[in-house]
């Protein structure tokens, strides 16, 4: 005959089915958990990737509206003694840009001018700025890539007749744009579109 006591273990025990179905609604919430998680991190990844795209272009715009508000109609001189015009566009190397700009500030007092050429480029996959030590008879530094794109920028210029030109192609040496537009290919989504005055400083 059955004892009181071991009626209430096989009682208060669980069967082979109670416990595989324990086990399948543990691991379908911890399935849940689990992909809720990766939801989380993955939400957070392209949240802070958005927000530095947008720190870079921010930056970006500012260097380049600074360089662009600050061309001076002056000449240069390469390194073989060449003299190039005021504001160059298109060339060898992936050149986008070439220009002299005042304001270089000199905090450590170097010996140097306080005039600074400039020389935007594309790299591939990037926007390259580049400084020359000196305006005349120097190479470009290494530079600096600040802002990634999704393919070459391109580039209009309205002259002072009012027009804008895809190519520039001065009369004169020295002369200057009023504004370049800029478009610049974003990484799956619409070109961003920027215009700058030019050399406000000098108009």
């Amino acid at each position: 005959m059955t004892s009181v006591c071991d009626h209430r273990k096989r009682a208060n025990g669980f069967t082979l089915v109670e416990m595989l179905v324990a086990l399948l609604v543990f691991a379908i919430i911890a399935g849940g958990a689990l992909a809720l998680l990766r939801f989380s991190v993955d939400a957070e990844l392209a949240s802070r990737a958005g927000t530095d795209r947008i720190a870079a272009s921010r930056r970006f715009l500012s260097v380049w509206t600074a360089d662009l508000a600050q061309i001076t109609p002056r000449l240069a001189r390469d390194e073989s003694g060449a003299v190039h015009a005021a504001l160059e566009a298109g060339g060898a190397g992936g050149m986008v840009l070439r220009f002299t700009r005042s304001g270089w500030s000199n905090v450590d007092g170097a010996a140097r001018p306080s005039l600074q050429k400039v020389e935007y480029r594309w790299d591939g996959k990037a926007l390259v700025r580049a400084g020359y030590p000196f305006p005349d008879g120097a190479a470009p530094e290494p530079g600096a890539a600040l802002l990634a794109l999704g393919g070459p920028p391109a580039l209009r210029f309205r002259g002072r007749d009012g027009q804008w030109h895809g190519r520039w192609e001065p009369q004169r040496m020295g002369e200057l744009p009023v504004a370049i537009e800029l478009l610049l290919p974003q990484p799956g989504g619409e070109p961003l579109r920027v215009v700058s005055l030019v050399g406000v400083n000098y108009q």
